[in-house]
């Protein structure tokens, strides 16, 4: 690294005085090696040095991290439920943290009351801080009063998930929007009509395919005493306060319908007026229910109901509240005639039906402004894989008859043998909704529409108004809330 070099000396300085030194040591030196340092090399290696540093730290610290997930800055995803129970997904968490040692999961499972302006709240004023939920669920129907809150689904997750190829049909309709998906689901759900086998079979009754077989059947099965009271109900319809589901079965009944119920022409406003008007025969004309009855719910579970509609979820409460000797099966809902100007009771080939049924049901969102969207996306992955669905469902299965329904269409072989599921996975493909799903709790969208509507029911049953009187109110109140929430 160094190199000697031969530098002149000034022989005077180095001569030997010498009439003072001794005859040995007189002598004269005339050079002297030296060492100097090269800088400039000292410069090279320095800089390759730190260079190599540079290249292993952004290896090991960047692009590995980058590459595995694991980036060593751990962070925490706050993840809002609202249905299950944290033992139900607590061991997949596990599993994700596991596999992913600088994710964290905050699993928090909400109450359902409040849980829509809650959570609209928390995105709205704590959006991009640990206060707000990076992942949270929400109802498909809620979409229009989460605009700017929800993430779209990135392409290449949505690919990755598989949504437009093994997911149903029915979600199409709703989480994605002009091209683009606003969550992933989790869970399917829809509407069924469930019926006491005892009584059907009794009556030498066969399981109606058309309304027009749903509205004769519950005639022949209603029982009343010497006082004209209802001891045994046809089916639970034409009334609003003690029905379970009634805003799904009108809306399950307007789709079915054609009708546009936003519109404000001619038709669709008589065919919006048309199907109220069936719904309330089951109470003013068949006489198959009435105010005086308890809830539909409560009175299928004792027995006392021949046909009742509901989603899966009620076979829980049901089987909590049911008699021992209460024996019931699940089918697919009624269909209306297809064919211009059949009467319905001429449409009883099924070829002559339509097959349309109403889905209801939740999905994970984003958070649009949350710190760490990719890494939400990734853990949403997770949980929509095949594997992460089946333990989900044999977590819930631990404590309730069955777990949530498959979203995936590859999955609903097990869900078609189950005869308790089988009705709704039969249906998901072709199922549609809107803003008149019952239960959701939302305070907004969906409990709005539904007092529109049962206010005109009521109206026409219980205050003897004429069709026409209560069309004017729910139209206008059917435009505000359209203006209201930017519905198209």
């Amino acid at each position: 690294m160094y190199e000697a070099e031969e530098v002149p000396v000034n022989s005077e300085q180095l001569t030997v005085n010498s009439e003072k030194a001794k005859p040995e040591e007189r002598k004269i030196v005339t050079s002297l090696p030296v060492t100097k340092i090269d800088t400039k090399k000292y410069l090279i290696y320095g800089g390759i040095a730190i260079l190599v540093v540079a290249i292993l730290y952004l290896i090991f610290k960047v692009i590995i991290p980058a590459m595995t997930g694991k980036t060593g800055q751990p962070i925490t995803l706050t993840y809002w439920g609202l249905w299950e129970e944290p033992a139900t997904i607590q061991s997949l968490i596990t599993e994700y943290e596991t596999a992913n040692p600088n994710v964290k999961i905050n699993y928090v499972r909400n109450q359902k009351v409040n849980y829509r302006t809650r959570l609209k709240t928390r995105l709205d004023t704590a959006s991009g801080t640990d206060a707000a939920p990076d992942v949270f669920r929400v109802h498909s129907s809620w979409l229009p009063m989460f605009a700017g809150n929800l993430a779209k689904v990135p392409s290449d997750v949505a690919t990755n998930v598989g949504l437009e190829t093994d997911f149903f049909e029915s979600y199409k309709n709703t989480i994605k929007l002009n091209g683009s998906w606003y969550g992933i689901p989790l869970m399917y759900d829809g509407l069924a009509l469930f019926y006491n086998k005892d009584l059907i079979e009794n009556a030498g009754v066969s399981l109606p395919k058309s309304w027009w077989d749903l509205e004769m059947a519950s005639q022949k099965l209603t029982v009343v005493d010497a006082n004209g009271k209802i001891t045994v109900a046809g089916a639970a319809m034409g009334l609003v306060d003690n029905v379970d589901s009634w805003s799904d079965i009108v809306g399950l009944m307007l789709k079915q319908g054609g009708v546009d119920i936003l519109a404000t022409d001619t038709d669709n406003v008589k065919k919006l007026k048309d199907v109220l008007t069936y719904y309330t025969l089951f109470r003013t004309k068949n006489h198959v229910w009435d105010e005086t009855l308890p809830n539909s719910t409560e009175l299928f579970a004792n027995g006392k109901l021949a046909f009742y509609f509901g989603p899966s979820w009620r076979v829980f409460n049901i089987e909590d509240m049911k008699i021992p000797t209460l024996k019931y099966g699940i089918t697919t809902v009624p269909q209306l005639p297809t064919l211009k100007d059949v009467p319905l009771d001429q449409a009883n080939n099924e070829a002559n039906l339509t097959n349309i049924h109403w889905s209801t049901y939740w999905v994970e969102g984003v958070n649009q402004n949350g710190k760490y969207q990719k890494e939400a996306w990734k853990f949403l992955q997770f949980l929509a894989t095949k594997e992460s669905l089946q333990k989900m469902y044999t977590a819930a299965s631990q404590i309730r008859a069955f777990g949530e329904i498959y979203p995936r269409k590859s999955m609903i072989e097990s869900m078609k043998a189950n005869a308790l599921t089988q009705p709704f996975v039969k249906a998901a493909d072709v199922s549609t909704n809107w803003y008149l799903s019952s239960r959701t709790f939302d305070e907004g969208l969906n409990d709005e529409m539904a007092k529109y509507f049962g206010d005109a029911i009521n109206g026409m049953v219980l205050k003897n108004m004429g069709s026409d009187e209560v069309m004017t109110s729910l139209q206008n109140g059917i435009q505000q809330l359209k203006q209201k929430y930017g519905l198209k």
